[in-house]
């Protein structure tokens, strides 16, 4: 290692000094400002030299690398997953309450009941992008995450007040609106964080609380429905979930690290391997200024397209099975109370196939098979819905029983999506803007499910059932147009790089790494199928 080296470690990171490519000099970053935050910490920290060899030192040794890890897992894991259990829960507390009384006790009739599950979506919908940006200018994603989540907890408590439809519509409408930061801000924590090929197990773990709500939430409001009291039982219902909403808020503004350079309890030596760790991501980890030529990137790359329509298609089932599911066991012949305990078996096949999905992807390094392999036991169970019970009287109540287990497993499917953005995307402004994007293609297509569920075809819901059907269906060839798209990006980087010789590949590769520059202009990205 020459003296310079020695001196400054991370020069081979600076892309603002030019590198020479096939007789050309090329700047990969004009200042540290446009670069990735990881760079600045990385050149300007002052003990360079001694955290390069104390982080080198982590890495190299099989132990202590091991021991970061865990670290890193018991520092954000818990607190995201339970982020996105309280998340799920929240929103979907209408579910439970609609077999509580809710109903009756607030005059909700025809239609009312699936505009109230919509226009959570509408206040998701039209919060996405603003809230996202906010979060990205800030730069303290720990402390934005939880603010949100403590205003959400109480606008949930307040559901409790409600007694018109006109209320509930106003809190529903503001719990989408405070809700709608979330599982971008996540998926960034993650690609922060993990190594492409961890990243998939990781966004399961905190994506399966979506189906452990499902087991908890039906048990509770299960329990809860035989309270006797002056308060109607989901009164109490929105009033306990609020209050343990609020409390994870303050834990997460905060305990969850902002960042791997803000994270308080690492030291500067484990900052380091945890950069060096995710060095090949080649996607770094974030930068406060809103960059526009990538905002514009995102909206011309037909791959955040096709990701948004492949999230509306898996959320317009999602829509209509996550606020109608407590409903349809009642068509099949289950009382309300036995509706809310037989729920939560298809709660436990989700969080399963969740797990297995996560880690599989990781194993197999391919998200769009186990997608597939997660989504047609749902169509199954969409069909065996229609067929088993086609105008509303159950020809057989077990087998229906039955399909809505099989309707648990095409949740997966979604949370890869959130993965395929960790791993596929690069250019912090490009990753907010396409979470956003994505995230808004996820209320539109909840809205739509919520509508596919009408009244006037109670008790069968056959247009409910079809749609899940063929949404999920037509999702199967999206979800192979995506992936024979990445592999050819991926062929046409390969054949960029082999313009170069090894040494200019390995030079550029370094200065790419913390530049913040977007994934279809560094050629050494590489996407997942």
């Amino acid at each position: 290692m020459s003296g310079h080296e020695k001196e400054n470690p991370f020069a081979a990171l600076d892309g603002r000094k030019a590198s020479v490519v096939t007789d050309h000099a090329v700047i990969t970053v004009e200042s540290l400002k446009d670069a990735d935050e990881a760079l600045a910490f990385l050149e300007n920290h002052p003990r360079a030299a001694e955290i390069a060899e104390e982080g080198n030192a982590i890495l190299e040794d099989p132990v202590r690398r091991k021991r970061l890890i865990r670290k890193i897992d018991f520092t954000i894991a818990p607190l995201l997953a339970a982020v996105y259990f309280l998340q799920f829960l929240d929103k979907t507390t209408l579910s439970y309450t609609a077999v509580m009384g809710i109903r009756t006790d607030t005059h909700l009739v025809g239609q009312d009941y699936s505009n109230l599950s919509m226009l959570f979506y509408v206040g998701f919908l039209v919060a996405e992008f603003p809230t996202q940006y906010l979060a990205q200018h800030i730069s303290r994603l720990g402390v934005y995450l939880g603010t949100n989540i403590v205003i959400w907890g109480f606008i949930l408590g307040c559901h409790a007040a409600c007694t018109t439809y006109a209320g509930l519509s106003i809190a529903r409408t503001l719990l989408g609106i405070f809700e709608s930061c979330v599982a971008p801000i996540l998926v960034l924590i993650i690609a922060m964080w993990y190594k492409k090929n961890e990243q998939g197990r990781r966004v399961s773990w905190f994506y399966v609380c979506n189906s452990l709500t499902q087991i908890f939430g039906g048990f509770l409001a299960y329990g809860v429905s035989f309270a006797h009291t002056r308060f109607a039982s989901w009164r109490i219902f929105y009033i306990a979930i609020g209050g343990m909403t609020m409390i994870v808020g303050v834990l997460v503004a905060i305990y969850l690290p902002d960042s791997p350079v803000k994270a308080k309890r690492f030291t500067d030596a484990e900052k380091v391997a945890v950069l060096m760790r995710v060095k090949d991501n080649q996607s770094g980890t974030q930068n406060s200024r809103v960059k526009r030529s990538q905002v514009f990137e995102s909206f011309r790359d037909i791959r955040i397209w096709l990701i948004g329509l492949a999230t509306v298609l898996s959320s317009i089932p999602n829509g209509g099975i996550s606020n109608f599911s407590s409903i349809l066991l009642t068509t099949f012949g289950y009382t309300s109370q036995q509706a809310l305990v037989l729920g939560t078996p298809s709660g436990l096949v989700g969080a399963v196939t969740v797990i297995l999905s996560g880690w599989l992807s990781d194993k197999w390094h391919d998200r769009s098979i186990v997608m597939l392999i997660c989504i047609l036991p749902t169509i199954l169970g969409a069909a065996l819905m229609i067929g088993l019970d086609p105008n509303g009287i159950p020809a057989n109540k077990a087998g229906l029983l039955a399909a809505s287990f099989l309707t648990g497993t095409f949740g997966a499917a979604f949370m890869l999506i959130l993965a395929w953005n960790a791993s596929n995307i690069a250019g912090h402004s490009k990753k907010v803007t396409a979470n956003a994007l994505t995230l808004v293609c996820f209320a539109l297509g909840n809205i739509l499910g919520t509508q596919t569920f009408q009244a006037k075809e109670a008790p069968g819901y056959i247009s409910g059932k079809a749609s899940i059907v063929a949404t999920l269906s037509a999702l199967c060839f999206v979800l192979v147009g995506l992936r024979l798209y990445n592999d050819s990006l991926n062929k046409k980087n390969e054949r960029a790089r082999a313009q170069l010789s090894e040494g200019e590949q390995e030079e550029l590769k370094e200065k790419m790494a913390f530049a913040d520059e977007t994934d279809r202009k560094n050629i050494f990205f590489t996407y997942t199928h």
